[in-house]
């Protein structure tokens, strides 16, 4: 499955190039981003590169979230450690937020992915209240807490 640029009322979701590594980064080290995304560890170029490099092509991947022609996060799916467990990924600088964009993108994405994968898991950290608010915003149901991790699942 090749994970296509998505158009939604607001956005543009289009697959990561190697054009992408300095925005993905200054999102990756926003202290408020990167607090939930990186557990706080600030993380250099070299592994954003890796990241974008490893995810080109493949069967689930990432998109850049673009609105009005400016890249202002991400999203995507990932394989869960060595499982077919399906997580979806996100983020944006904060200057986005409250805006309901992140949501916008999260929803076109899953509804493209959930194609070919019926079951889709979200995580983040106990902490991360936004985030645990816009899995309930998807219709995501509440799966497991423990000290490190809140999962949902669709």
């Amino acid at each position: 499955m090749t994970f296509p640029a998505i158009t939604t009322e607001r956005l543009i979701l289009r697959p990561w190039t190697a054009d992408d590594i300095d925005t993905l980064h200054q999102v990756w080290t926003d202290p408020d981003v990167r607090r939930y995304l990186w557990d706080d560890k600030i993380i250099d170029r070299a592994l954003v590169a890796e990241v974008v490099e490893s995810s080109i092509g493949g069967e689930l991947g990432y998109r850049v979230i673009e609105v009005a022609d400016s890249a202002a996060g991400f999203v995507g799916f990932r394989f869960i450690d060595e499982t077919r467990d399906v997580e979806l990924l996100y983020g944006m600088l904060p200057s986005y937020w409250g805006k309901g964009l992140c949501t916008e993108a999260a929803r076109a994405a899953l509804d493209y992915v959930r194609r070919q994968h019926p079951v889709i898991y979200a995580r983040t950290d106990p902490p991360n209240t936004r985030s645990e608010a816009l899995m309930k915003r998807l219709g995501m149901r509440h799966v497991s807490t423990t000290e490190t991790l809140i999962t949902y699942a669709l």
